[in-house]
């Protein structure tokens, strides 16, 4: 079973507008609301390709609300905490360019208590665990290092997703594995990303498993993406598509790498999988994940070579 975990999930209201004006009045369109947060997104995309997940972390008062009955809807199995508070709703601009503004809010303030119930539950699941995102005020940034060691002590492979302290603690308990972008590795070495070749990419990605992580996947953009395991290396360009937005990509990718870890798949397999879902993920509004027959569709487009 694959357990995704949302800290911080939100309403993610996803719009268009020609030209984004600084200052000034700027009219939407196409406005769309989603259930979203990087974890939750995850659970959409395995669900529209037809795998089951549960999906839990901490949701508060109406827009959580909405959110659960977003994923009633969708038929996606879900257990959160409920806090005090009101989850967050994050705006998405993007302009006739394609280029996206971002305006995310805090979220609700978890307490130590919420904390101790979400890891109530997380002590009875089983399989994989995806921890993704970021968190709200309260949480402690080693909460992720934490929760891995515990769910290697229960015998649960871990997926992590996050960036900064987040990422620099979680990375510590050597989660199975990880899908920093380029320049969070950039970041996490105090390397100029501009200096960060493929080749440079690999020995950076294999210091990352001296902790005991199998997999890292480096996000590239246009560029495509480096998938990194101690005796290979793989490269797999961008896919053309018809695109639509970003928003989501990343998450999709992570449901192709839950999969792959539950599915027993091979390097190449996993990759061609995450590529594909991302892709997809790409040619849709909002946080939308695309359909099963767009995904297979996609997979015979993706090539590799090796690195």
């Amino acid at each position: 079973m694959i357990t995704t975990v949302t800290f911080n999930p939100a309403v993610d209201k996803t719009a268009q507008v020609q030209t984004l004006v600084m200052g000034g009045l700027n009219r939407l369109q196409n406005v769309r609301q989603d259930a979203g947060g990087k974890g939750i997104n995850v659970s959409k995309t395995l669900k529209a390709v037809g795998v089951d997940s549960l999906a839990t972390g901490f949701l508060a008062g109406n827009a959580g609300d909405f959110i659960r009955q977003r994923l009633q809807d969708l038929e996606i199995a879900h257990d959160f905490v409920e806090v005090q508070g009101t989850t967050r709703t994050n705006l998405k601009v993007l302009d006739a360019a394609m280029t996206l503004t971002e305006l995310n809010e805090a979220g609700p303030a978890c307490s130590f208590d919420d904390i101790a119930r979400l890891e109530e539950k997380l002590a009875q699941v089983q399989g994989i665990l995806v921890l993704s995102g970021n968190v709200g005020p309260g949480v402690p940034e080693d909460i992720y290092r934490r929760l891995t060691e515990k769910a290697h002590a229960a015998r649960l492979q871990v997926i992590l997703d996050a960036d900064g302290a987040l990422f620099r603690e979680g990375i510590q308990a050597g989660p199975d594995v990880i899908k920093p972008n380029r320049f969070e590795l950039s970041q996490y070495f105090q390397v100029p990303e501009e200096e960060l070749d493929t080749a440079r990419m690999i020995v950076l990605a294999r210091k990352l498993m001296e902790t005991g992580t199998r997999l890292v996947v480096i996000s590239m953009g246009e560029e495509g993406s480096l998938f990194v395991t101690a005796d290979r290396a793989i490269v797999l360009p961008a896919l053309k598509i018809p695109f639509q937005s970003a928003v989501g990509a990343g998450d999709a990718m992570v449901a192709g790498l839950a999969c792959s870890l539950e599915q027993g798949l091979d390097l190449e397999q996993t990759a061609v999988l995450a590529v594909a879902l991302s892709a997809g993920a790409c040619m849709t509004e909002g946080t939308q994940p695309a359909d099963a027959e767009t995904v297979e569709a996609l997979k015979l487009q993706v090539t590799w070579t090796e690195a």
